[in-house]
């Protein structure tokens, strides 16, 4: 599968997601708390896929909407709203970047014995760091009353950026058995 490929499959993926939260109220279920539904494992599912992308698309729309100067109450009122947009816009502009240095890297270390065994400790370690860091996020993020109102908002990310490590191992073994098909025909 090429690179453009898996980039319109991610961005249908992640756009679909948008679609569903607008369609489900997701801004408004943000900011009230609620448990896992529907759109929550297709969000899962998208970050897991596109874990840098997402993380810092949310990071930038929370910093976004944190430093417009609107009057207070109109500000409650559309921040939410503002806020969804603002990332699954963002999203979608840095899968393009990040899909093309999944793609750069795995060139890069493809047929280099010690860069392609450099890559998969990197990805391994990426994905411990995640791990370790979503384990660590569990319990704070349970208990009633801190920061978040989503249980699993530090969890969700951690996992995804975690997950960014095995993303780029199995788009390197997609690389190369499409690299040893067409060379054999």
């Amino acid at each position: 599968m090429s690179i453009r490929k898996i980039i319109l499959l991610n961005a249908l993926l992640v756009s679909s997601v948008g679609v569903l939260g607008v369609l489900t109220d997701e801004p408004y279920w943000r900011a009230v708390g609620h448990a896992p539904w529907l759109y929550d494992y297709f969000f899962w599912l998208a970050l897991a896929l596109n874990g840098p992308s997402g993380f810092l698309a949310d990071y930038a729309a929370w910093l976004a909407i944190d430093s417009f100067h609107l009057h207070r109450q109109m500000r409650v009122l559309a921040e939410h709203e503002w806020q969804f947009a603002i990332q699954y816009a963002l999203w979608l502009l840095l899968l393009w970047p990040q899909w093309q240095a999944y793609d750069i890297l795995v060139r890069w270390c493809r047929g280099h014995p010690h860069r392609e065994a450099a890559l998969r400790m990197a990805a391994l370690s990426i994905a411990l760091v995640g791990c370790v860091w979503a384990y660590q996020s569990w319990q704070p993020s349970h208990r009633v009353g801190l920061f978040f109102i989503d249980r699993f908002f530090w969890v969700a990310r951690a996992i995804g950026l975690g997950l960014s490590g095995i993303v780029v191992l199995l788009y390197g073994q997609l690389e190369q058995v499409r690299t040893s098909q067409v060379k054999r025909i």
